[in-house]
């Protein structure tokens, strides 16, 4: 392949398969996958708590102080901090679905650049980008200069019939954890609702974010919306005519309908990107063009300029799934959005 700017890396994983599992799924699995994997080396001394906090009309609440903060581990209390992260150096990967009915939306992809300059002012930053399909294709490596990697945003290879969002996910955490841990490190994820082919075990991935402090955005396009409205707007074939009874005229103009019920019940399975999302305490925004896109990402970047990060040391060692619950003192109407979990680990430090 040719490419004017420096050339992303091709590559394969290889990863045993699984599916997307829920957190109350996750939280049954907790105590086998501690006695299938005794030898994990990483200890959680300090986690990390991203949070948006919102009034009823989605007002973000910038002046709020670490005692306004009630955050349980487990459903135990714990002392919270909340860090200085305006100026934090930041750690970025983009992830950027190729496959399937993405196709559709490179023409959106081409000012992503110019769109993630938002996620990246008034701090230094470095930015990767892997694009996907059925499995992690193409890699940039982290450039401080986001027209490195124009390329990739406005020349994408189209993709095969996949979207293994969990098997990028765990592409960029590999990325991430090899960046220093004062980084505030970020995951943006551009793609479609649900997984389609990831091999990557499910529970590991949400292990790997809590163990790295990594958070997830999502950007979010249907690939059932789109098929949708390709099917019922482009020219189709039309069912023969038939005729219902001896009496009656033949019935013309008729569909198959079948697929497109199909599809749209389809669209209603678990959306993965929201959900891995949300476990890591960020959030995810539908999009459906260019313009929409630019607007989505326009609304991420304020809110994250106005999220707080939350750092607590455990009460409680216990390695495993922690459930995270995250309130705001005396003010029971505000929407509170924070990550919801993390995965304690056993063994002397090692660092990310």
């Amino acid at each position: 392949m040719s490419r004017s700017r420096p050339q992303p890396h091709r590559f394969r994983t290889s990863h045993k398969p699984t599916h997307f599992l829920c957190p109350l799924t996750l939280l049954l699995l907790s105590a086998t996958l501690q006695a299938q994997s005794p030898t994990i080396t990483t200890t959680t001394n300090l986690v990390l708590v991203p949070a948006l906090i919102q009034s009823p009309s989605g007002d973000t609440l910038p002046t709020l102080k670490a005692t306004d903060f009630l955050l349980t581990d487990n459903g135990v209390a714990q002392h919270v901090t909340v860090e200085d992260i305006e100026h934090q150096p930041r750690s970025i990967v983009v992830l950027l679905q190729t496959g399937t009915t993405a196709q559709r939306n490179f023409a959106a992809y081409t000012k992503l650049g110019t769109m993630l300059d938002y996620l990246t002012v008034n701090a230094p930053h470095q930015v990767a980008m892997i694009e996907f399909d059925s499995q992690p294709e193409y890699q940039w490596d982290f450039t401080p200069n986001i027209n490195d990697l124009e390329d990739g945003f406005t020349k994408p290879d189209p993709g095969d019939h996949g979207a293994a969002i969990l098997d990028a996910v765990d592409s960029a955490i590999d990325l991430l954890r090899k960046q220093p841990p004062t980084h505030r490190r970020i995951i943006v994820l551009i793609s479609q609702t649900h997984d389609d082919g990831s091999r990557a075990q499910s529970a590991n991935i949400v292990r790997r974010l809590g163990e790295n402090n990594i958070t997830i955005e999502c950007l979010t396009f249907s690939p059932e919306k789109a098929w949708l409205k390709d099917e019922f707007t482009k020219p189709r074939h039309e069912n023969p005519p038939y005729q219902l009874s001896p009496d009656l005229p033949l019935v013309m103009h008729t569909f198959n309908l079948d697929r497109p019920l199909r599809e749209a019940i389809g669209a209603m399975r678990t959306n993965t990107s929201a959900e891995v999302a949300t476990l890591s305490g960020g959030e995810s925004f539908p999009f459906s063009g260019k313009s929409d896109l630019e607007r989505q990402l326009s609304i991420l970047a304020n809110h994250f300029a106005a999220s707080y990060t939350l750092s607590f040391s455990p009460t409680s060692k216990q390695p495993g799934f922690h459930a995270l619950h995250l309130q705001i003192a005396g003010q029971p109407t505000l929407q509170v959005s924070a990550r919801t979990s993390y995965w304690a680990t056993s063994g002397p430090s090692t660092g990310p």
